[in-house]
């Protein structure tokens, strides 16, 4: 029972001390955040009726603005169907209105400025390691080219590593091809966030495979002495070494559309390449000109399918 009383007397208390805060505090002004402008009697049109001098319905007497009509008088225009008015309109004048229009200029090209997120209006698919499938050098274990460490996936290769299989042409790679995803239409979005150490260079980190002969791929993503480009050019980013980007790959295949964006900003955009089947890889892919250690890493990866 004591508790009991403790308690209510400690809920009393904290209720008056919140009234007593509140009225203390007074309440909230209004108009804080907001920038007044400047105001003159050339920002006011006294509308009137139509066969009445201003000053007949309206005077400024000590700062005082007194506006007055009748049920009787007439409309504001000659052919209006109104009822009798008198009232203040606020007009901006020449200044107020180059003002405004700059500002707005400015906005818009701010809003063109800020990153859009290219995910909205897809839906994530579920992933876990089940549906990563390591490519590497036949004749070496996953762990000798791959690790996973605190969410980081880090994937190695060298120019003198054997290729995918034995009797593979192509050269060396290490790269985590997503299974259960293939697709052949719908619109398909690959995220992850990307990292390549500097020295990195004549490699593929990221591509969508599957295209119509004699192509083999629909978008290859290749660092060149520190620059990304869509497979050889244009170029894309030129700084990426030995930093974080957030890369989002979007293919629709109906259209025959890549985009590309590099941390929300559409960087790329290309044809398709057809194919009938398609699917992301991500890591290192030797290409022409291929340093001797090639390295990328990735974290986050996500596969997305646009809501129909």
């Amino acid at each position: 029972m004591a508790s009991f009383v403790v308690l209510a007397l400690f809920n009393l208390s904290l209720t008056l001390l919140i009234l007593y805060s509140a009225a203390a505090w007074g309440p909230i002004d209004p108009t804080e955040g907001f920038i007044s402008l400047p105001l003159n009697q050339s920002n006011f049109v006294i509308q009137r009726p139509y066969d009445v001098p201003e000053d007949q319905r309206y005077s400024y007497v000590n700062g005082v603005h007194k506006l007055w009509v009748y049920s009787t008088d007439k409309p504001h225009s000659l052919i209006s169907h109104t009822n009798p008015r008198t009232e203040i309109r606020m007009q901006m004048g020449a200044y107020h209105q180059v003002a405004f229009c700059l500002a707005l200029l400015l906005f818009m090209h701010q809003a063109r400025a800020w990153p859009l997120d290219p995910t909205h209006g897809f839906v994530e698919v579920p992933l876990n390691t089940s549906n990563f499938e390591f490519h590497k050098p036949y004749d070496l274990a996953v762990s000798q080219r791959y690790s996973f460490v605190d969410g980081v996936h880090k994937l190695w290769v060298f120019s003198d590593d054997k290729p995918l299989s034995l009797n593979s042409p192509t050269k060396p790679r290490s790269e985590i091809r997503i299974r259960g995803y293939d697709y052949s239409s719908g619109v398909w979005q690959f995220e992850a966030y990307g990292y390549v150490p500097c020295g990195t260079s004549g490699v593929c980190t990221m591509q969508v495979f599957g295209a119509s002969p004699p192509h083999a791929t629909t978008l290859m993503l290749r660092v060149y002495n520190g620059t990304l480009s869509y497979y050889r050019a244009p170029a894309l980013v030129d700084d990426i070494y030995d930093r974080w980007f957030r890369l989002n790959v979007i293919h629709d295949v109906d259209a025959a559309i890549v985009k590309v964006y590099i941390d929300g900003v559409l960087k790329f955009e290309a044809p398709g390449r057809g194919g009938t089947s398609h699917y992301f890889k991500c890591g290192v892919y030797a290409q022409n000109d291929d340093s001797h250690s090639m390295e990328s890493r990735w974290k986050e990866i996500k596969v997305l399918k646009k809501c129909v």
